[in-house]
């Protein structure tokens, strides 16, 4: 409670802290009714694994992480989960000259469209700077990272992506703090590559499961659905950063109904 109302103070914004005790079996309803009633946009949540002093992550309370899941599978808005990889330290409610950096990676989708809409708002504060990087796969190398359905209505979503990216082209290009790279790789470890050469942001902000041949090849390295494909990535060991991580899904009514096994491993908690 300290720490937001000191939040609150500093930083000028309007903070309703509260507290609630509830079961485990019962937390994820708790989050989503209060949230309900509440109007929320998102909710964010911790990650259930936490930064130790040699960067490594841990696992302290692993029941949170089936009410994470629990809440990603019946919250009535979008969620988002933060790997805390200690974003902003002890400067994070001081001077306003700190500066932090966020990286938006964009594969496409609704979740990477999520992802970049909250992004372009937390970039309205002077203090942020942001990189949008959307990801593609060379013309002459399509079809061959991952075979992709006929019927999966890739076209229709492509769509949807070049729409929404239009509406904010203006915005960036008005905006020196915003920088918007397309780049076009031949398979899954030269996007792995690519991705790694900006780890040195404060923040990653990406959508859990996004669309498209290059974001398919990544999903067999995706240990945490609840983090997605590029989520899981900037999480291993072999991705060594000291970037946090905001994994950001949209609320969708037909997903929220049918988010089954499949995506989320249902476990009863305690297990």
């Amino acid at each position: 409670m300290v720490a937001f109302e000191a939040f609150q103070r500093l930083s000028k914004v309007s903070v309703r802290p509260m507290t609630s005790i509830s079961s485990l079996s019962d937390m994820h309803d708790d989050i989503c009714t209060t949230t309900e009633r509440k109007s929320a946009a998102i909710i964010i949540l911790p990650f259930y694994k936490h930064q130790r002093l040699d960067g490594s992550l841990e696992t302290t309370r692993a029941d949170f992480r089936w009410v994470n899941r629990r809440v990603l599978q019946h919250a009535l808005c979008s969620v988002g989960i933060l790997v805390d990889h200690g974003l902003g330290g002890s400067t994070h409610i001081s001077a306003s000259n700190v500066c932090y950096s966020i990286t938006v990676l964009f594969f496409g989708g609704c979740d990477d469209r999520e992802a970049l809409a909250y992004g372009i708002r937390m970039s309205e504060d002077p203090r942020i700077k942001m990189a949008i990087i959307r990801f593609s796969v060379e013309p002459e190398h399509l079809g061959e990272i991952v075979s992709i359905d006929a019927d999966s209505h890739a076209d229709k979503a492509v769509s949807k992506d070049e729409e929404f990216l239009a509406n904010f082209k203006e915005k960036i290009l008005e905006d020196s703090s915003i920088t918007y790279e397309e780049k076009t790789v031949k398979n899954g470890s030269e996007s792995i590559d690519m991705i790694h050469s900006y780890a040195c942001c404060n923040l990653f902000l990406v959508g859990r499961m996004p669309d498209g041949e290059v974001a398919l090849a990544l999903n067999g390295r995706s240990e945490c659905p609840e983090l997605g494909p590029v989520g899981s990535l900037l999480i291993s060991p072999e991705f060594s950063t000291t970037s946090s991580v905001l994994v950001v899904q949209q609320y969708q009514e037909k997903l929220s109904q049918n988010l089954t096994l499949e995506t989320l491993d249902e476990s009863p908690i305690g297990t």
